[in-house]
């Protein structure tokens, strides 16, 4: 299990024993027999004769009696014969015996064993995606371990003779591989298991032997830069030659990430995402994760939160655009601050907490307009 976060269950998962396994009190207080303490009051109490503890993690070190009682933690086993918890706030001791003031619905104070998951229900259903929750349930039933699909591994091809890797010294003209870290983190968060592969040059020979390796090693695959529309761009081309379909899209109305392409090789996606850092992420969060997660019978659940827009925001309504925001709590909730600059800064990106979607033909959204604020991380600042 201690592996098992963000995996799909490859098989139906039923519960092993009963959670909890047995009657368990709910509270601190005494272990009794309800018919002892029906009607029990400050002025008349229940007096019992306190005969034992009950410790953690182990069983009643006896039974009860008419009469008696033991004092009992939250979460202890209940002894035999008790069938009600009383409080120890409403009640005192003195040497051996225990007056209880009250004990009103002392039922109510025990977990009956398998009230939780009884043995033999049915936990989870094939396909679906393990989270804190239903790691948590498993290890109560006892499962130490499930049956999970291997996540579907998604080849990622970066193109371009400037690109340089982090650590190695630059010359004029070049920059360095951001896309192989960022795409990386951001295709395993989506549930795939990331490939790099070696940087591909700016050869068109090169770039249809890289594709036809990842395809046939891959499930799915990733291409960043080489799908603009300059002379030495050979995606669309070399993905309408990889086979049918080839290329479904190349080219959508939106900023950050016009020139994006999409594509099916028989069954396995090919997204394209532009060179650059901040529209390949927008994109492939965009369209690229939903594509492959689609294609895999999955659905991305992420909800927006609603925030309060801080300043207008003004663009091209020619287009779709994703503007990222901080998102900063406020006396009348969240408000959604517009972090000004162009897709080339990087740092925009990397301090935004989400994005704000103004749709096609949109010219303005003034301040102070509710919006839906598209989550970039699980969490807060």
């Amino acid at each position: 299990l201690d592996v098992a976060f963000g995996r799909v269950l490859a098989a139906d998962v039923a519960a092993p024993e009963d959670v909890p396994p047995f009657r368990r009190s709910r509270v601190d207080g005494y272990a009794v027999i309800a018919a002892d303490v029906a009607g029990a009051s400050a002025a008349a109490p229940a007096r019992l004769t306190l005969v034992g503890d009950v410790n953690m993690g182990r069983p009643a070190p006896r039974s009860l009696a008419r009469g008696q009682t033991m004092r009992i933690p939250t979460g202890g086993a209940l002894p035999p014969g008790a069938d009600g918890v009383a409080m120890m706030e409403d009640a005192s001791v003195v040497c051996d015996i225990v007056e209880v003031r009250d004990a009103f619905e002392c039922e109510t104070n025990v977990t009956a064993a398998g009230a939780d998951v009884r043995a033999g229900a049915r936990l989870f259903q094939s396909g679906t995606v393990l989270r804190a929750p239903a790691l948590g349930l498993l290890a109560a039933c006892g499962l130490a371990g499930v049956d999970v699909y291997r996540r579907p591994a998604v080849g990622l091809l970066l193109t371009g003779d400037e690109l340089v890797a982090p650590g190695e010294p630059l010359a004029p003209g070049q920059i360095r591989d951001v896309n192989r870290y960022a795409l990386s983190a951001a295709i395993w968060a989506a549930g795939f298991a990331p490939v790099p592969y070696p940087k591909v040059p700016d050869d068109r020979q090169a770039f249809s032997a890289a594709l036809t390796r990842a395809l046939g090693e891959c499930d799915a695959v990733v291409i960043s830069g080489g799908s603009s529309v300059g002379e030495r761009d050979y995606t669309p081309e070399v993905v309408a030659a990889a086979g049918a379909p080839g290329v479904l899209v190349h080219g959508i109305l939106a900023k950050p990430g016009r020139p994006t392409l999409l594509g099916l090789v028989a069954d396995q996606p090919i997204v394209g995402l532009p060179g650059n850092p901040v529209s390949a992420l927008v994109m492939w969060e965009a369209v690229g994760k939903p594509m492959c997660l689609r294609m895999f019978d999955k659905q991305d659940k992420t909800l927006p939160w609603r925030a309060v827009l801080d300043a207008g925001i003004d663009v091209d309504p020619s287009y779709e655009h994703r503007v990222p925001v901080r998102l900063l709590r406020g006396d009348d909730g969240l408000r959604a601050q517009p972090l000004v600059g162009t897709s080339a800064q990087m740092h925009i990106l990397a301090f935004a907490d989400a994005v704000v979607i103004v749709p096609l033909g949109t010219r303005h959204v003034g301040a102070g307009a509710l919006v839906d604020a598209w989550p970039l991380s699980s969490a807060l600042r």
